[in-house]
C-alpha cells in the first residue's frame, strides 16, 4: 500500500476507467489511484463499453488525447456512461476543451498531474 491512502476509500468499492490513448498517462493515473479504488486502464470507448457491462463504472478519467484527434467527443462518453461522473484530464487551464466542457459541470485534472491533487479531486468527486 501506498504513503497516504485513505484506507477508508480502499474499502469503499468504487470503480474507476482510466481513458486515454496515451498509455503512459493511463498508467500514471491508474497507479496514482490503484489503492484506493478498483481503477481499470482503458485505450478505446468501444473497449470501455464492452467492460462496463459487467463493471460499470462510478467514474471516468478522459484523457484529452483522445478529445483531440477527433475520435471522441465529452457527449459521446456521456451518453454510453449516463450515470458515470466525468473527469478530463488537459495539459493546460486554458485548454481549448475547457469551455464547452466548464458548462456542463466536468471536473479538471491538469497537468502536471500530481499525487495529492489527484487523489484529492478523485475523493470530491465521488463524495457527491
Amino acid at each position: 500500500m501506498q504513503i497516504g491512502v485513505d484506507c477508508n476509500l480502499a474499502v469503499g468499492n468504487r470503480r474507476i476507467f482510466v481513458l486515454d490513448a496515451d498509455e503512459i498517462g493511463r498508467m500514471a493515473v491508474q497507479f496514482m489511484l490503484h489503492d484506493e479504488y478498483e481503477t481499470h486502464e482503458i485505450a478505446s470507448l468501444q473497449a470501455a463499453v464492452a467492460k462496463a457491462q459487467d463493471w460499470p463504472p462510478d467514474l471516468i478519467i478522459l484523457g484529452e488525447a483522445l478529445l483531440d484527434d477527433g475520435r471522441l467527443t465529452v457527449e459521446m462518453v456521456s451518453e454510453q456512461f449516463p450515470d458515470a461522473r466525468l473527469m478530463l484530464v488537459v495539459g493546460e487551464a486554458r485548454s481549448a476543451l475547457s469551455q464547452p466542457v466548464v458548462s456542463k459541470g466536468f471536473v479538471f485534472l491538469h497537468k502536471p498531474l500530481r499525487l495529492e491533487d489527484v487523489r484529492a479531486k478523485v475523493a470530491a468527486v465521488l463524495q457527491n
